[in-house]
C-alpha cells in the first residue's frame, strides 16, 4: 500500500540542540552505554539537523544506514539458517570443552578459541549483513598488566581470552563489541575465590582501574583507563562437568561475590539483568504480531521530523540483538547472547 508523503516542517527541523545536550549530559551514562556500539563524533551528529542520507557518521554512515542494519540484524533473529549457526557454535563447544575438560585449564581455553575462530561467519545472501566471532588467547606472561589493588601495587595478567562479535553491513562494520574473559574450572560447580591471585584478578576485570602492561608484556608500559560502558568489558567464564560454560560480568560477579570466598552455580540467579539494551523502560517491544516493515517506517518518519530526540531510538526498544544482558548460564545461552551482541 502506498504512503502519504511525509509532510515537511521546517521548524522542527531548525531548532536550536541546546536541550539535547541537556538531555545527553544528565543521561551520560546511559548514552555512553549505547553510543559503544557505533564510532562516531556525538557533537557532530546532534548538529546534524537534517535526517538525510548525507553522511554523518564515521565511514560515510547515515543514521539511515545504521537503522537499516539494525533492521536486517533482528530479520536475521527469525531466520533458521542464523538458529542453525548459534546451534552448530553450541554444539562445537560443548564437544570440545567435553573432551578436555581433564586437560589444564589453559590447554582447554586455547580450545575454546580455535572453536570460535574456526566457525566461520554467519553471511545472509549476497553477504549483506555478515556477523563474525572472533577470540583472541592472551593467558600468561603475555597479557601481564600492573594496577593498584587497595593501595599496593600487583602484576596479574589481563585475562585468558577475549571474545568479539561484529557486524558488518554492506561492506562497512556497524556495530563491535569485546568482552575480556578469566576462566575458572570446577569438577562440583563450585569456584573458588579464596586466594590472592582470584581476588586480584577479580577485582582487575570488575573495576578496571588504570593498569600498564608489565616486564616481558605484549602489552605496552603506558597507563590505560577502558571505560567498561557495557558492564561486561571484563567477564568471568565458569567451566563446570562435564563439560559445560557459563559466563557473568565480572562487575556483577565482584557484588556477588562480596565476602565470599566460593561462588556457586546457583548464586547467578540472584543476578537480575535486562534482557533489553537500554536500562530504562520503553514502551516499544517488538513482537510477533508486529509487521517490521511499519515499524521502521515509523522509526524513519520520528527521526525525520524530529531529529534530536529520535535519532537512538531504535536503541531503546527491545529488538532482541545488541544488548547488555551479560549472564549466561550454559553454552547453548552464551552462543545465543553471544551472536545477538548481548555479550
Amino acid at each position: 500500500m502506498m504512503r502519504k508523503k511525509d509532510r515537511f516542517d521546517p521548524d522542527k527541523l531548525h531548532r536550536k540542540v541546546d536541550d539535547a545536550r541537556l538531555i545527553v549530559s544528565l543521561m551520560g551514562p546511559f548514552w555512553s552505554t549505547m553510543l559503544s556500539y557505533i564510532p562516531f563524533d556525538i557533537e557532530k551528529l546532534i548538529d546534524s539537523y537534517e535526517y538525510t542520507d548525507t553522511p554523518s557518521l564515521k565511514g560515510g554512515k547515515t543514521m539511515r544506514d545504521v537503522l537499516n542494519c539494525i533492521k536486517k540484524y533482528v530479520e536475521v533473529m527469525y531466520d533458521e539458517k542464523f538458529m542453525l549457526h548459534s546451534k552448530h557454535l553450541s554444539k562445537r563447544l560443548l564437544n570440545g570443552i567435553q573432551k578436555s575438560y581433564n586437560l589444564r585449564e589453559p590447554e582447554v581455553v586455547k580450545i575454546i578459541e580455535n572453536i570460535i575462530n574456526s566457525i566461520g561467519q554467519f553471511s545472509t545472501g549476497g553477504n549483506r549483513l555478515n556477523i563474525s566471532t572472533n577470540s583472541v588467547f592472551i593467558h600468561g606472561n603475555k597479557s601481564q598488566v600492573e594496577f593498584e589493588y587497595y593501595g599496593k601495587s600487583t602484576r596479574r595478567e589481563l585475562g585468558d581470552i577475549i571474545f568479539i562479535l561484529s557486524v558488518v553491513y554492506n561492506g562497512k562494520k556497524y556495530f563491535e563489541k569485546m568482552t575480556i574473559t578469566q576462566v575458572k574450572k570446577s569438577k562440583n560447580v563450585q569456584w573458588k575465590f579464596n586466594n590472592d591471585g582470584a581476588k586480584e584478578q577479580l577485582y582487575l576485570l570488575s573495576k578496571f582501574p588504570t593498569f600498564r602492561g608489565a616486564n616481558n608484556s605484549l602489552i605496552p608500559k603506558k597507563n590505560y583507563n577502558l571505560p567498561n560502558y557495557s558492564g561486561c568489558l571484563g567477564s568471568h567464564g565458569l567451566l563446570y562437568y562435564p563439560g559445560d560454560f557459563a559466563l557473568v560480568s565480572s562487575e556483577q560477579l565482584g557484588t556477588i561475590m562480596s565476602g565470599k570466598k566460593k561462588l556457586e552455580l546457583k548464586n547467578l540467579l540472584s543476578i537480575i539483568t535486562p534482557n533489553h539494551f537500554c536500562p530504562c523502560s520503553c514502551c516499544w517491544h517488538l513482537s510477533d504480531d508486529i509487521d517490521l516493515e511499519e515499524f521502521y517506517h515509523l522509526l524513519h518518519k520520528l527521526i525525520y521530523f524530529y531529529p534530536r530526540y529520535f535519532r537512538y531510538f531504535p536503541f531503546m526498544c527491545n529488538l532482541q540483538i545488541l544488548g547488555n544482558n551479560c549472564i549466561s548460564y550454559n553454552v547453548y545461552d552464551f552462543s545465543d547472547k553471544y551472536l545477538k551482541g548481548h555479550i
